[in-house]
């Protein structure tokens, strides 16, 4: 509990979301880091993209409703990010950008464990949020963090529109939940994954990655 020193809690709630007092991410331009920590899995979006979560399939349309903003990523990069009960679930924007709007689908809350998305086509019917952000170094990019069971809200600190990389932009608030980055395909192109999580990303396999932590980096980096 060093990293949360001082603070006292009157809820598990409230100790859930309690927040760290600092932390660390790669200040380098040209990498890619995570939003938040937890079990990260990798896809390409093709033509007829659906993101295999364990028995179930979900497209593009299904995380971004929106065609006109959807068609941007085709052929681009899916970052899916699993949070578990014992992550931090504070999340962060990963370069310095302007966030242009976020909206909210109401949907239901199920669980994102993979048990219960053998049945339930969780990322399209939970409760969520979709962000259209314009990075300095990464372009028109969209996060989306999904609710899960337990997990009534979001809370937002972003509150201006220009935000630097590694400022917080919100919190979920109790249990287990998911972020999902939406990343074009001219930053596909450009990025090369961290040596370490390729052999995963490889078989398909979630890896454990955490907040602030480089994830890849680009090559020919434009300012």
């Amino acid at each position: 509990m060093r990293p949360y020193s001082g603070q006292t809690y009157e809820s598990f709630a409230a100790f859930f979301s309690r927040k760290q007092d600092s932390i660390p991410y790669v200040a380098d331009p040209s990498a890619l880091i995570s939003p938040c920590d937890g079990l990260l899995s990798v896809y390409t979006v093709t033509e007829d993209f659906t993101i295999p979560m364990k028995g179930s399939v979900y497209t593009i349309n299904d995380l971004v409703p929106d065609p006109e903003v959807a068609v941007l990523f085709q052929n681009g990069l899916c970052l899916a990010f699993r949070l578990e009960a014992a992550d931090y679930h504070h999340f962060c924007f990963f370069d310095d950008c302007l966030l242009i709007e976020t909206n909210a689908i109401p949907g239901q809350l199920h669980s994102v464990q993979p048990i219960a998305q053998r049945t339930v086509p969780v990322f399209r019917l939970n409760r969520r949020w979709w962000s259209i952000i314009k990075t300095r170094h990464f372009g028109t990019a969209v996060q989306i963090e999904v609710g899960a069971v337990l997990v009534g809200g979001v809370s937002f600190s972003a509150t201006e529109a220009r935000f630097k990389r590694g400022d917080e932009m919100g919190n979920f608030e109790l249990a287990g939940s998911t972020i999902i980055l939406l990343l074009s395909s001219s930053v596909r192109q450009r990025l090369s994954f961290r040596e370490s999580l390729m052999p995963s990303i490889n078989d398909g396999k979630e890896i454990r990655v955490q907040m602030g932590t480089e994830i890849g980096v680009l090559s020919d980096q434009r300012d």
